[in-house]
């Protein structure tokens, strides 16, 4: 896990996808701010949204990425005929991925703050917790990818456009109430977005909602994992490249 977490944070493609681009967001939330009459410096709620664009972005690439590396190393049948199947394999890549996306909590803060400053409003504890959470959660549902890699043949553009959608799910960018109303009813299954209300100066109701979901999601990977390992030895599904 720590050799994971050093190759993410020393590569430069890992950093700019990770701080780069939600720091690219966070510029027009912020110029849209500051022309109208929010506050000109770094909120809570910018800094964790913009991170967890960072780390959505990151985990996508990185699961299929790790997952893939799996397919070719051929550690899958040996993982599926040890007593946990591929179960903690999976899990222990996921984990090991959280960790490594943990790097755009800090990372988008420190750059926002050299950019704009800290607003005085600036609720240091929802900015820690939720960013944390944040990571939890989006790991949950991006860990849906795990089984649809390992289940079916990958080809290029097999995510393409799945980081815009999960973005505009989990309320990271806007409120739940400026979404549209069929996505934002859809935004209620994601725990992302009970996050993110909470950060927003949601109640302790929010961030309850968002830990069931996250732990549901979690749950329903593991669901999954095994339905791919009963196919792979039922149906002979092919777990290799």
């Amino acid at each position: 896990m720590l050799d994971q977490f050093r190759m993410h944070a020393t590569s430069p493609m890992a950093v700019f996808g990770t701080l780069a681009m939600p720091c690219v967001f966070a510029f027009v939330i912020h110029s849209n701010r500051a022309h109208g009459t929010g506050a000109a410096g770094t909120t809570s709620d910018m800094a964790v949204g913009s991170a967890g664009i960072g780390v959505l972005d990151s985990a996508i690439v990185l699961v299929v990425l790790s997952l893939l590396g799996e397919k070719q190393w051929k550690t899958l049948y040996a993982a599926l005929g040890s007593p946990g199947g591929m179960v903690p394999l999976v899990l222990g890549r996921l984990s090991g991925i959280a960790v490594q996306t943990l790097i755009a909590v800090p990372g988008t803060f420190a750059v926002l703050a050299l950019l704009w400053g800290v607003d005085d409003s600036f609720a240091w504890s929802r900015w820690l917790v939720g960013g944390v959470l944040l990571t939890l959660a989006t790991m949950s549902v991006v860990g849906l990818l795990a089984a649809a890699v390992l289940r079916f043949p990958y080809s290029s553009g097999m995510v393409n456009g799945l980081t815009g959608l999960v973005m505009a799910l989990s309320a990271l960018v806007v409120p739940q109430s400026a979404l549209p109303g069929p996505v934002r009813a859809l935004a209620q299954l994601m725990p992302q977005a009970h996050v993110m209300a909470w950060v927003r100066g949601g109640s302790a109701g929010s961030l309850a909602l968002a830990l069931a979901l996250t732990a549901g999601y979690a749950v329903l990977v593991v669901l999954l994992i095994r339905r791919v390992e009963y196919s792979a030895r039922r149906d002979a599904v092919p777990m290799e490249m």
